[in-house]
């Protein structure tokens, strides 16, 4: 069923995208566009997709109430507010790349590209807003990418900063990050034995701070130095997987 504008616009811009957009100013955009913004009530599933890979992109999905879950590594939730699409807008796709389901009821709101296409080209900050937080999300999968291959300590290194990675912290000094035990596991694929022992060798190296004095996990890391902690990702990367392809061509 079709939406009213007024009102939404109000729910819009807050996410990422939109931030320190004019509400007034949105709505009145979206009042311009040709076809309604439709509203779809969305039952949780756990065996199929709400949106599937390869289907017709004609419209993004703002999650106003719920949570959606992408079927991909690395392991996401999208949660009210968020705008579902944003990736295949940015490319111009005609059909979906991802597929997603609702892990709880939700209700979301379907702009169509159209539409966007408009408020973009009248709000042309949206467009570099949503450019900025897409490069962020890839920064986040390439850290990711780290994450699942090789030791213990170096896999741990990069979901940490694949996590800083998303809230555009990934450099500098003095940055925490909160992840439970159980979350590094699901981002490194290894078990907690392996996890407990990858924390441990980050923070005999120095790179990470825990707890008190160091000896208890809370899942709270202090990282003191970020491109040290780059650094001994990269070590690991160049020891296992560059050095013996230059080798090779020696």
């Amino acid at each position: 069923m079709a939406v009213e504008i007024a009102g939404f616009a109000q729910a819009l811009v807050r996410c990422q995208a939109f931030d320190s957009v004019d509400a007034d100013v949105l709505e009145t955009v979206l009042v311009g566009g040709e076809d309604p913004l439709v509203v779809r009530l969305v039952e949780s599933t756990s065996k199929r997709a709400t949106i599937r890979s390869g289907d017709s992109f004609s419209h993004l999905y703002f999650i106003q109430h719920g949570t959606f879950v992408s079927w991909e590594y690395p392991y996401s939730e999208f949660s009210s507010p968020f705008l579902l699409g944003e990736q295949e807008f940015m490319m111009n796709a005609n059909r979906w790349v991802a597929t997603y389901s609702a892990i709880t009821e939700a209700t979301v709101v379907g702009i169509p590209v159209a539409t966007l296409r408009l408020v973009v080209e009248q709000i042309p900050k949206i467009r570099d807003q949503m450019n900025f937080v897409l490069l962020r999300r890839m920064a986040r999968y390439y850290w990711i990418s780290l994450a699942t291959n090789g030791s213990p300590a170096s896999r741990i290194a990069a979901a940490l900063i694949s996590r800083l990675a998303l809230s555009g912290e990934d450099h500098g000094r003095e940055r925490e990050v909160s992840l439970r035990q159980g979350e590094i596991t699901r981002l490194t694929v290894m078990s907690r034995s392996a996890v407990h022992t990858g924390i441990m060798e980050l923070v005999s190296a120095n790179v990470i701070r825990i707890g008190i004095n160091n000896k208890r996990f809370t899942g709270k890391i202090l990282v003191p130095d970020v491109h040290r902690l780059k650094r001994y990702v990269f070590s690991d990367v160049w020891d296992k997987q560059i050095r013996p392809l230059v080798r090779q061509d020696e």
